[in-house]
């Protein structure tokens, strides 16, 4: 796929679906002593499919062609596990996606979700994203950040309660936005490209949507942008960049050293997918990264451990 020029820099976002661990070994069919309470939650991975929970109309992530990003990573895992590749399709719009799907145990893994999300046991991260400000290049202008002097007098287009939209009320820059939904169905579309057709049509002139969003979409329409990655600036007002890992069950150890380790023995293959779509590889760190904006602690485990 060919990608809009990217400068170097969630999200998908994270899912917000909470349940406490009771409630995860009560779905889970779980009882006596720890020992067997891991054993019984392992036994809920299908030994024979990879199974997957999916959003079937949530590009550039993942629908039911196989076209998305996680599909991608999907097909390339489940052919190293040697398994026929299986889909678990839902909306991934509410908060029964984490529920009905992977609590459930009608699949046994999420193929993108925001480390730190307390839904699901995390994996090791895969690679980072965030937040971007991205506008037509013919704009004229050499934007960088999101209190540039010339935003004042633009049209702006953001998502109602995302972080990008927080700095901007942070610099009085409300007035000048139009509002986009957070929460929509995504069988009707996506809203991040229905912001890039507005900036086609002249509604919006610079618009803040997920770097995988602003890269696909921009190529689709066929538009010639400036793509600039956000930095964290203020994380009170929330975060602008986010690493990615995939989510299964709590208590699945062993599911998630198995992931692990396969994210780890194909990186290359996996950091290839990521460049067709415009993601840049994840910068790795070794040792332990303690701590996230939902109060979860991250693991980071250098390139060397199984884990």
């Amino acid at each position: 796929m060919k990608s809009a020029s990217v400068s170097p820099a969630l999200l998908m976002p994270a899912t917000w679906r909470f349940l406490s661990l009771a409630v995860v070994l009560l779905l889970s069919g779980i009882s006596g002593s720890p020992a067997n309470a891991q054993t019984a939650v392992y036994d809920a991975v299908d030994k024979e499919h990879f199974r997957v929970c999916a959003d079937p109309h949530n590009m550039p992530f993942s629908n039911k062609a196989g076209e998305g990003v996680e599909n991608k990573i999907a097909q390339l895992l489940a052919d190293k596990l040697g398994l026929p590749l299986v889909y678990e399709w839902y909306p991934n719009i509410t908060a029964r996606f984490v529920r009905d799907t992977l609590l459930a145990k009608k699949c046994d893994i999420i193929m993108g979700t925001g480390a730190g999300d307390p839904s699901v046991q995390n994996t090791n991260p895969y690679y980072e994203t965030g937040y971007v400000m991205i506008y037509p290049k013919d704009l004229g202008l050499k934007l960088d950040r999101i209190d540039h002097p010339e935003m004042a007098h633009l049209k702006i287009g953001g998502v109602a309660g995302t972080p990008p939209v927080d700095q901007l009320a942070r610099y009085k820059l409300l007035t000048r936005m139009r509002s986009y939904p957070l929460r929509y169905d995504t069988q009707k579309g996506s809203v991040a490209e229905q912001m890039l057709i507005d900036m086609q049509n002249g509604l919006i002139d610079v618009a803040y949507m997920m770097l995988p969003n602003a890269v696909y979409f921009s190529d689709k329409l066929g538009m010639g942008v400036e793509i600039v990655p956000l930095e964290n600036v203020n994380l009170q007002r929330g975060r602008l960049k986010f690493m990615i890992t995939m989510g299964i069950r709590p208590n699945e150890l062993d599911w998630k050293r198995k992931i692990n380790r396969l994210l780890r023995e194909n990186r290359a293959e996996i950091n290839a997918i990521l460049a067709e779509f415009g993601i840049p590889p994840m910068k790795r760190s070794s040792g332990r990264r303690r701590g996230s904006e939902s109060g979860t602690e991250i693991e980071v485990i250098n390139e060397g451990s199984a884990e």
